[in-house]
């Protein structure tokens, strides 16, 4: 896989309504795939001819297959991961080996190992989103003149 990180952006409009056809395309084919997996059962009569233990042991390489499946989507240029938009520009995460949006990259919802442990990043999210509460608040109600109880 790649190295280093990469972004592919489209700037012509027609280019990008092809690039999201063909990975609209892309996307359907997989989820006809998991659909026939998913109803393996009913479209051949050979399962019904199973042991409980074959048949259990089939029902567990079908869900192998479809879990494979899904995690191939994710980690496709097709769609984001964590926005799930197919229409943007991408770029590749090597870290990862994940393809990403711009967008959710340029947001910083894009973790790496630079920033520290997953859960460092989320207590100093909540800090960070604390003191700006407070911050909030003291601007909205402890600037304000108190009323002149004496009268």
């Amino acid at each position: 896989m790649l190295k280093h990180e990469k972004k592919i952006i489209i700037r012509n409009e027609k280019l990008r309504k092809v690039r999201n056809s063909f990975r609209d395309i892309i996307i359907l084919a997989l989820f006809d795939e998991i659909e026939i997996l998913q109803n393996f059962d009913n479209l051949y009569e050979d399962w019904s001819n199973l042991t409980p233990e074959e048949e259990e042991k089939e029902s567990a390489i079908l869900e192998a297959k479809i879990t494979n499946l899904f995690g191939l989507l994710s980690k496709s240029i097709c769609k984001c991961p964590l926005c799930t938009n197919s229409d943007r520009d991408m770029v590749y995460i090597p870290d990862h080996e994940i393809w990403y949006c711009v967008e959710c990259q340029e947001k910083d919802l894009i973790w790496y190992p630079s920033h520290g442990s997953e859960e460092d990043r989320r207590q100093k999210d909540y800090i960070n989103w604390y003191l700006e509460q407070k911050e909030k608040f003291a601007k909205r109600f402890l600037n304000r003149k108190k009323p002149d109880l004496k009268k």
